[in-house]
Order: structure tokens, then sequence, then C-alpha cells
């Protein structure tokens, strides 16, 4: 099974975005995410078996974890605006890094390599192909949405399955940790 380790964005907090993601599905060789697939990614594992599954949902037991604010603003690209491949909102708390560092830590003591270096946000869109008329305006129609979307209260953090589909991703929760919502 694919596995990753995510922070979900609570529904209230999700419409914020809807008019972003509407825009992005308005420009062709753009995937918007699905509003209740928004979240941010702490630590992605890739395919993993049950057995190491159980392992990886013991190990996150242990970390210790209370609730924290994350603040939402601005927009970015990865690679780079120029090369754009992932569209993405920041996220911006000192407590959404030490959960990762600590996600990180945990998954070390399991065999997983070093993942690159965690850079809190939140994925709204991926770009399949772009042409520069249409990425000048894509450029131009985003300024509005590079903005402070304000905080979120993160109560838990979640062990997800990630099952792909020709109409995209669908996400299961495996286990939560900290609060149930």
């Amino acid at each position: 099974m694919r596995l990753f380790v995510a922070v979900d964005i609570d529904e209230r907090f999700r419409q914020k975005f809807i008019p972003l993601l509407k825009l992005l599905s308005s420009f062709k060789g753009i995937k918007p995410v699905e509003p209740e697939n928004l979240h941010i990614t702490l630590r992605f594992l890739g395919e993993v078996d049950q057995s190491k599954a159980e392992r990886i949902k013991e190990e996150l037991k242990k970390i210790e974890f209370s609730p924290f604010q994350i603040r939402f603003s601005g927009i970015g690209f990865f690679p780079n605006s120029r090369y754009m491949r992932v569209i993405w909102v920041g996220a911006e708390s000192d407590g959404i890094y030490r959960l990762a560092d600590e996600v990180e830590k945990r998954m070390k003591k399991l065999g997983f390599r070093k993942d690159k270096d965690f850079k809190a946000h939140l994925t709204v869109g991926r770009v399949k192909r772009i042409d520069q008329s249409q990425k000048s305006r894509l450029l131009r129609e985003l300024e509005e949405y590079s903005r402070d979307y304000g905080s979120m209260t993160v109560k838990n953090f979640r062990l997800k399955k990630s099952t792909l589909t020709p109409k995209g991703p669908v996400y299961e929760d495996i286990a939560i940790y900290g609060e149930e919502v």
C-alpha cells in the first residue's frame, strides 16, 4: 500500500481555498487538488507492505503531539515559477516543522532514508503542461490569491493510504494521532 503522513485541512478552512481551486480548474493542463484532499504532507513513505505499515503505526503513536496553530499565506511553485509543476499555498508554523522533524526521526528508525528537506506547504494544483501565454495569465491572476488566508488549529496528524485512480488519488485514513475531529 502507498502511504504518507499528513495534516488534513479542516472542513471550515477548506472553503477558503475553493475560489483558488476554481481558478486553477479554468486553465487547461492544470489539475487542482480536490477540496476534500487538501492536506500538508509531513512525510511521503511510498509503497510498504502490511507488516511495515503496522510498525509505522506503532512508531507514530510514540510522538508526543499537542495542538498548534498554522497560518496559510502566499502562493508558490515547485520547482519555480518558470518551470512550475506544483502550485502551493505557504504554511507557516513552528509546530508543523517540529512535527515533521519528529515524524522524520521515527521513520528513520524504521529504515526510511531521509527525504528532501521539509517545506511546509499546501499543494493546490499540479501542472501537467502550460504554454507561455497561459502561464503569464496564470501568474497575473494568482496575484489576487497570494494573500493571508488566516490560521487553523492543527488538532491531529494522520497516516494515510493513497490509491491512484484515473480520476485522481483517493485518500483513506489508516490511523489518526491526536484529537479525533
